[in-house]
């Protein structure tokens, strides 16, 4: 890494910090539901800086929820999130999902947009599997197995219809524009 790209990843990590902790910047919390924006600064880092930046940026982003979980929870399942397996594990992963779908499409001569977008959608995708994935792990489950699947499917398919719609279109329409800004400066 040089000085510029250890600069960007400070950057990166500091705007994390802030969104993180300033009340409805990064994590928007309304009644039982909350948004979060805060992978947006990792797909930036991904795209930008490559895998090591995603990976680096995505356990800022894990950390901060984790705090932001032991300071400021609103929901009950907030409190599942200050343990660092439901908090930092997922995340992280998703870092490491951006630095393979990044390493994976730098092969490839199919347009820069288009994969910045097929990135940002993917991995915002792979970020909620991720953390509905370790969430049902940790909520358990009582009764049979079927009957407990079939009520985490609604669940999920509630959050993918809300939550997620949301955060894959805060990804397109806020981490491409500043993507492609930001690239002019790197060269």
């Amino acid at each position: 890494m040089n000085t510029k790209q250890i600069a960007y990843n400070a950057l990166i990590i500091s705007l994390i910090a802030v969104m993180a902790f300033v009340p409805w910047l990064g994590i928007i919390t309304v009644g039982p539901i909350s948004i979060t924006i805060l992978h947006v600064p990792v797909i930036i880092a991904a795209l930008l800086l490559g895998g090591k930046s995603a990976v680096i940026a995505s356990l800022a982003f894990g950390v901060s929820t984790m705090l932001v979980a032991m300071t400021r929870g609103v929901t009950p399942i907030d409190l599942l999130f200050v343990n660092p397996v439901v908090s930092v594990l997922p995340r992280l992963l998703f870092g490491l999902t951006l630095a393979v779908l990044v390493k994976l499409f730098s092969k490839t001569s199919l347009n820069t947009t288009l994969t910045d977008i097929v990135v940002a959608v993917v991995g915002t995708l792979a970020h909620t599997v991720f953390v509905l994935s370790i969430l049902f792990l940790f909520l358990g489950y009582e009764g049979t197995l079927l009957t407990q699947l079939s009520i985490w499917w609604t669940l999920v398919l509630g959050i993918l219809l809300t939550n997620t719609s949301l955060e894959v279109l805060a990804s397109i329409f806020i981490a491409i524009p500043v993507v492609k800004v930001l690239r002019r400066t790197l060269r």
